[in-house]
C-alpha cells in the first residue's frame, strides 16, 4: 500500500493561517472590552449586544465559513 502525497498551496495556507490568527486576536480584544464593560457598569447588557453580534459574526465567517453558503462556488 502506498501513501499518496497531496500538493500543497503554501500561498493559500499562510494567509488562511494569518486569516484565522487575525480572527483569533480580534475576538481577544473584544473579549477584554467586554470584561471591561461587565465589570465596570451597573447594568452592562446594552452595551454588551454589539460586542456579542460582532463576536458572533466573526465566528462564523472565519472559522464557520458561513459567507461561503451565499458564493457562487457553493
Amino acid at each position: 500500500m502506498t501513501t499518496a502525497q497531496v500538493e500543497v498551496d503554501n500561498e493559500a495556507l499562510k494567509k488562511a493561517t494569518r486569516k484565522g490568527v487575525v480572527a483569533a486576536v480580534l475576538l481577544a480584544v473584544l473579549t477584554i472590552i467586554e470584561f471591561f464593560i461587565a465589570t465596570g457598569l451597573e447594568n452592562p447588557l446594552i452595551p454588551l449586544l454589539p460586542f456579542v453580534v460582532i463576536k458572533g459574526w466573526i465566528i462564523l465567517d472565519y472559522f464557520m465559513h458561513v459567507r461561503a453558503l451565499w458564493s457562487e462556488d457553493h
